[in-house]
């Protein structure tokens, strides 16, 4: 049958518990109620717990034990007696009668603590800080108790885990925790600042580097202390032996130790590799930014000449393009002006913009871009979109809005006399070699049957030479 510490904890009460052994529930005023000094846990949640019991009353007595002097001590209960304290302190009397369960008689005093314990484990939501200060406590008074003749068989941790209601693997690793972590990061352990996982990990650390991580991160992850552990095991000390590029010994030991507590695995250095020589440093994109000033410096005047070499290639886009712009301005203020257009005329270049004044224009012609946001040509033949309009307002040719010719308005164009036979069907003007003189007519020509007629009707067909012609245009 297996080993049950209640069984031992009652027939040790009994043995050392004068009392008959019978309850009583007795009603005693607050005020004569006071709490064991040996109760470690936290009183925390007592606003809450005393609301719920002014709503539904006290639903569990509280143990507690007479003492000499006519008060008691609480055995189980400090939160239910601090919370009814608080109501009693408020003015709401019906809470200073307390019901109370006594315990009469002389009871050890580590049994009357053990027992303070075992009744909290079942009746508490404890961190892994509170378990372990449970578990050290309860295995000096399973010890005392042991000197005052309570046999305990079996293994003493066993116990301590039965009484603290946990695994054996998890005393196992606070007691690492108690004996292992440097006060420093125990306190931020109590305080929740730390998980149980980064403690234990913590301490299984030499007492050196934990130091120093403290002062690099006093309330590290547990994945963090973890990565740190594994590469300490690897031999990674964070200790650098390298010299900077002036011979001077490199110094950045911390500052190492510090990276590998914020890196992603892979990136773990230990010190081991100048901060110049590491590609994580002198990466690109995604730079460490842990790296030592000589680096940073270096860096930095790399970022500086990129970005003068940025500043310096928008600086010339921005002249080319403001000159396209004072180009395309000069031959439509060069219109504007010929069609007499004053400045307040309006000129919309298209149907998806508002457009521009003509005095805007002539500004820009000049060069004057003071005040103005460009950032496109919008006066270029390829960006105008809405040439009847320009072409209208401005009283020129399409031909010259598209930079096809410095005419504003189209002349006639000269004809050119052409010779052999024409390759299209139409009206021709023509010169033709009749016996030694030349005539010359208006005439059809059939470019299927390869002649030239009198008219269109194909009536008189012309048989002498052709020595030169010109198409007439198809409205003529």
């Amino acid at each position: 049958m297996a080993f049950d510490l209640s069984s031992v904890l009652r027939e040790a009460s009994s043995t050392l518990d004068a009392s008959d052994g019978r309850e009583q529930i007795e009603y005693i005023d607050i005020s004569l109620i006071k709490a064991d000094t040996r109760n470690f846990y936290s009183l925390d949640g007592i606003e809450d717990l005393a609301a719920n019991i002014e709503l539904c009353g006290l639903q569990q007595p509280i143990r507690v034990r007479a003492d000499k002097d006519g008060t008691y001590t609480v055995v189980s209960g400090h939160r239910r007696r601090a919370a009814l304290s608080l109501l009693a302190e408020e003015g709401k009397t019906q809470f200073k009668s307390v019901a109370c369960i006594v315990e009469h008689g002389e009871v050890s005093a580590a049994l009357q603590e053990l027992r303070l314990i075992y009744a909290n484990s079942d009746t508490r939501h404890m961190s892994a800080a509170d378990i372990s200060k449970q578990a050290e406590r309860v295995e000096a008074l399973l010890y005392q108790l042991k000197e005052e003749g309570v046999e305990f068989p079996g293994r003493m941790r066993d116990h301590v885990a039965e009484a603290c209601k946990v695994s054996k693997s998890k005393l196992s690793r606070l007691k690492v925790i108690r004996d292992g972590l440097i006060p420093e990061y125990t306190a931020n352990f109590e305080a929740g600042t730390i998980t149980e996982q980064a403690a234990y990990a913590l301490a299984r650390l030499p007492e050196a580097l934990q130091r120093r991580l403290f002062k690099i991160n006093p309330t590290i992850g547990g994945y963090n202390v973890e990565q740190i552990a594994r590469a300490y095991a690897s031999g990674k000390r964070w200790e650098p032996k390298q010299a900077c590029p002036d011979g001077s010994p490199c110094k950045r030991g911390d500052a190492f130790l510090r990276h590998d507590t914020e890196c992603m695995s892979s990136e773990v250095c230990g010190g081991n590799k100048c901060c110049l020589n590491c590609s994580y440093g002198t990466s690109r994109y995604y730079a460490c930014d842990r790296s030592c000033a000589k680096l940073q410096k270096l860096r930095k005047k790399e970022r500086d000449e990129e970005k003068a070499a940025i500043e310096a290639d928008e600086r010339k886009k921005r002249t080319k393009l403001l000159n396209e712009v004072r180009v395309s301005c000069e031959r439509l203020a060069r219109a504007a002006d010929a069609a007499g257009l004053p400045d307040d005329a309006h000129l919309s270049t298209s149907p998806y913009r508002s457009g521009y004044s003509i005095g805007i224009i002539r500004k820009f012609a000049k060069g004057d871009f003071d005040g103005a946001n460009i950032y496109s040509n919008d006066f270029s033949a390829t960006e105008i979109r809405n040439y009847p309009e320009v072409c209208k307002t401005l009283k020129c040719s399409a031909d010259y809005i598209a930079g096809l010719t410095d005419e504003l308005q189209p002349t006639a164009a000269e004809l050119s006399v052409q010779t052999g036979l024409p390759t299209a069907s139409g009206w021709y003007a023509a010169r033709f070699s009749c016996d030694g003189f030349t005539m010359r007519e208006l005439v059809w020509y059939d470019n299927c049957l390869k002649k030239f007629y009198f008219d269109s009707s194909h009536g008189r067909s012309i048989e002498a030479e052709c020595v030169g012609w010109v198409r007439l245009p198809e409205d003529f």
